[in-house]
Order: structure tokens, then C-alpha cells, then sequence
């Protein structure tokens, strides 16, 4: 896992140009609660209505790696008497090895099938996995094992998915490596580079790999017109490789990426503390700061409590408006305690000397969490307002996103010691006061755009498939998420 800073970020400022508001952004209610086709219809689960899928054939192969596998992945949908249901949109995609899929979405045929367009296994020997899905209905995996290759292994090292500015060369050049199928460096070996879109040159053209196995070019230019550029990397008998970079206008921002640490462990949220040190969340229960001109970051808290299962854990982080006096943040952490689970917003204070963080007390519990960890949320951001704003996830339930009794599924906000803050909505008699905004599947986004810029707050919310969304909070909103199917059955 590697942890990446963005140079010339500006805290999401591109937020801007967002185009999304609420009412827009979130759709109506009912069209997120049912399934999509092909030609934009939708269904709703009822009598003689898709209730059954399964792997109809392409599952249990076995393939070179970075080989499309004989058999194409084809997935199977009926109804509840197993009558075939067609013109259905089945969405594919990898879960497992790497790899890559052609023909993602397809409709189910008269037969009930949908056959996938190709399955190309990873670069790695190995387990594959693929999934075909039905919004609401039971996924089908589908399984491959990848092959050594007996020619050996040739894969992308560094350089991919960059910007540079148009007829401008990248700042990594692209490098592949070649190793023997026991891994074995292989020296020697010549590897052709070719600009094959966009435009632009790579100098030289041809590169023996050296005795690490490795082969780069000096140089790769873009071509003089904004948008994609494709370098592709060639080496005999072996599948062909593809480096993407964007060439940008001079009148856009150009992004560079540069690795800051390796070898985490799901590191979730970061912040930077007024010393330009770097502190940030592990998933698994480890809070760590790494110091400016250090490259080994310390753990300043490892709480025991922490249950990490899932997509919860030690998740957001957020420091006190007026940490540089107080040395407060706060975090979202998922909490096992006599024998049940919770997510939690935790305060903490930092030691004098930076070296370790005390807990200073949970301010809130018994935010919704579901027992598999899936969908908690757990963006943590003060707002202009000086008030904490805390995403929280639906659980996959079918009745915690519209139920105002309930955390899950929301947008809270709060003062630092966990009381509502002054202004919240007013929703209705029982509905929880910390609640700002609600009907939200996963939002695991949450910006807040400078007062110059004109304010306000942004999401970002996982969408059951295909439907993520930006947005623009409005306070008392309904975002509009509804996963109950009718009969309290999680559709989503």
C-alpha cells in the first residue's frame, strides 16, 4: 500500500467546477432504490422479477498471466421460478489478481445470460477473481488461476498515470522489468518503447534491460494537444505493455505524484500538523506521524479496542480548529466492547514532544455499524462554522439511511464535546438533533471549500454500482437513498 501526497492540491479546490447540487446530484429517491437497464429503465423487485443469479460458464479456468482466459465469464439471471429474465444490465469487475475486463456491462439475452467480453488475468501468478452483479441480487464470482509464464514476466515498474504539459516531457520516465517465471532478473534483453497515441516522441526507441532486469527510456514527450497520450512497451514473446499520461494545457494545473511512504497498512486519512509533520490513520487501529525529512513514520496510538473488519476501523481524522494551543483531533473509530460493535467519534490530545496521543474521551457512540464492517462512512471535517462533520454509512440496511432515529446513514454535526451543534434542522419529533443531512448509501468524501471560494460543503458518495456522486449539502437534505425493496430486503 503506498501513501501518496499531490503536489498543487489545494484541499478538492477543483470543487469549484462542481456542477452537482443537492437536488441534482442526489436524484429522487425511488430511482435509486431499483436496478438499471441498458436503456436506462429500471426494475423493482415483484412477481416474475429477476430474484436468482448464477455462473452459467467461464468459472474454475486456469491461464497464463496477463492472458485472457478460453472461456468468457457468463452469468446467469432468473426469476423466482427460474423462468430466463432479459435486458437486464449485468455490471463486471475485477476483484481479485489484477487483470482487466473488456464488454463491463451487458444486457442478459432472451436466455437470461450475459457473457462478458474478455477476461485478462494479472501480471501475477495466481488466484483471479471477477464478479458479475445485479444491483439488490446476489452477486456471482467468478474464479481463474493465473500460470507462470514460461517465457518469464514482463510488467509495468513506474511511470504510469502522469501529467505533464502539452509538446512537455514526464517527469518519470516509463520502466518495465523482465524476470524469468522463478523471478530471476533478466539481463540484456531488448525492449522496444512506441508512442502509439497523442502524439509526442520517446527517445530511444530501444532499450536493452540492464542486469537488474529493468529497461527505461531517457525521455518521453507528449504530443502538442491536450488529452491522452499512450506509450506502449514491447518485448518479444511476451504480451504488450501500455503507460497512459495526460498532456495538459498551459492554462491548467499540472499533478505530480510522488510516494511518501510504502509498506502501510490501509492508511485511511492524514493530516498535516501546524509543524508541517505528517499524522495520519491506519485502518487496522494505528495512529502515525511522520516527521518532515523522515522516512519512517512513528505510532503515537494503537488502541486495543479498535475492531477493523470490513471497510471500518480506525478510519477519518480531523484536527481541532485550535489544535496549535490545545493539541485536540478527533478520529471515527469502529469500537468492540462487551460483546458488541459501534463506531465511535474518539478525542484524543497529542503529548507536548509529538511522541504519543491519550485518549481524551468517545464524545459520541453508537453510531450504526453492520456485522460485517461494510459501509460505515467515516469522514471527519470541521466546517467554516467551526462545527465537526461526520459521514456516516448505511450498513447495508434497508431501513437505516431513512430512519431518523438511527446515526447510520447520515451527515452529523456537532460541537468538539459531542453535543448537536446550534442550528441544526429540525426533522421531525424523535429524529436524532445531531443529524444535518440524511438518506446516504457510503459517503467516504467530505470537502469544505474556502470562504474565498464562497463556502459550503461537498460529498462524495459510493454509489450501489455505477452511480457515484458529487454534491453540494444542503442542511436538512434528503439525499435520497432508499435500499428497502418493499419488504425490508437490502436492494443496493
Amino acid at each position: 500500500m503506498q501513501m501518496r501526497v499531490c503536489q498543487l492540491c489545494q484541499a478538492l479546490r477543483w470543487l469549484v467546477w462542481v456542477p452537482f447540487f443537492w437536488a441534482t446530484a442526489c436524484g429522487a429517491e425511488a430511482s435509486k432504490s431499483k436496478s438499471p437497464s441498458l436503456d436506462g429503465s429500471t426494475y423493482s423487485p415483484s412477481a416474475g422479477s429477476p430474484t436468482t443469479t448464477s455462473a452459467a460458464a467461464g468459472d474454475g479456468q486456469s491461464a497464463l498471466v496477463s492472458v485472457a482466459v478460453a472461456t468468457p465469464p457468463e452469468f446467469r439471471l432468473t426469476d423466482a421460478n427460474g423462468v430466463p429474465v432479459a435486458g437486464v444490465a449485468v455490471t463486471f469487475s475485477v476483484t481479485k489478481g489484477g487483470g482487466s475486463v473488456t464488454g463491463a456491462v451487458v444486457a442478459t439475452s432472451a436466455a437470461g445470460l450475459a457473457r462478458v467480453g474478455s477476461w485478462v488475468l494479472g501480471p501475477t501468478p495466481g488466484d483471479n477473481e471477477l464478479k458479475g452483479e445485479v444491483p439488490g441480487l446476489a452477486p456471482v464470482f467468478f474464479r481463474a488461476t493465473g500460470l507462470p509464464d514460461e517465457r518469464g514476466s514482463f510488467t509495468k515498474d513506474r511511470g504510469d498515470f502522469q501529467m505533464a504539459r502539452v509538446g512537455s516531457a514526464v517527469s518519470v520516465a516509463p520502466r518495465v522489468l523482465f524476470k524469468t517465471k522463478e523471478g530471476v532478473p533478466v539481463p540484456n534483453r531488448k525492449v522496444t518503447f512506441q508512442v502509439v497515441e497523442g502524439g509526442g516522441s520517446v527517445s530511444p526507441a530501444e532499450v536493452n534491460t540492464n542486469s537488474e532486469g529493468y529497461a527505461s527510456p531517457s525521455s518521453w514527450q507528449l504530443g502538442g494537444a491536450p488529452g491522452s497520450n499512450v506509450l506502449r512497451a514491447s518485448l518479444e514473446g511476451l504480451p504488450d505493455l501500455e503507460f497512459t499520461a495526460t498532456a495538459v494545457s498551459n492554462a491548467d494545473p499540472v499533478l505530480r505524484f510522488e510516494d511518501v511512504l510504502t509498506g502501510l497498512s490501509s492508511p485511511w486519512e492524514l493530516a498535516f500538523l501546524p509543524s508541517g509533520d505528517l499524522m495520519f490513520t491506519e485502518r487496522v487501529g494505528r495512529i502515525r506521524i511522520l516527521r518532515q525529512g523522515q522516512s519512517t513514520p512513528i505510532t503515537v496510538a494503537q488502541p486495543s479496542d479498535v475492531h477493523a473488519a470490513g471497510q471500518s476501523g480506525l478510519l477519518g481524522l480531523a484536527l481541532d480548529p485550535g489544535f496549535g494551543s490545545n493539541r485536540y483531533f478527533y478520529t471515527f473509530v469502529s469500537v468492540r466492547a462487551n460483546g458488541s460493535t459501534d463506531n465511535r467519534i474518539r478525542k484524543w490530545v497529542l503529548s507536548s514532544d509529538g511522541q504519543s496521543a491519550s485518549q481524551v474521551a468517545d464524545i459520541i457512540s453508537g453510531i450504526s455499524w453492520g456485522a460485517d464492517g461494510a459501509h460505515s462512512g467515516g469522514r471527519l471535517r470541521f466546517g467554516l462554522d467551526g462545527a465537526l462533520y461526520i459521514t456516516t454509512g448505511d450498513i447495508r440496511s434497508a431501513t437505516v439511511p431513512q430512519d431518523l432515529t438511527r446515526l447510520g446513514g447520515k451527515i452529523l454535526r456537532i460541537t468538539t464535546t459531542g453535543s448537536p451543534a446550534s442550528g441544526n434542522p429540525s426533522l421531525g419529533s424523535g429524529a436524532r438533533p445531531e443529524i444535518f443531512t440524511y438518506g446516504h448509501r457510503n459517503t467516504q468524501g467530505l470537502a469544505v471549500r474556502s470562504a474565498e471560494r464562497g463556502g459550503g460543503l461537498f460529498t462524495c458518495e459510493h454509489g450501489p454500482n455505477q452511480d457515484d456522486e458529487v454534491a453540494r449539502v444542503i442542511s436538512g437534505g434528503n439525499g435520497g437513498w432508499n435500499p428497502n425493496d418493499g419488504n425490508g430486503n437490502y436492494n443496493g
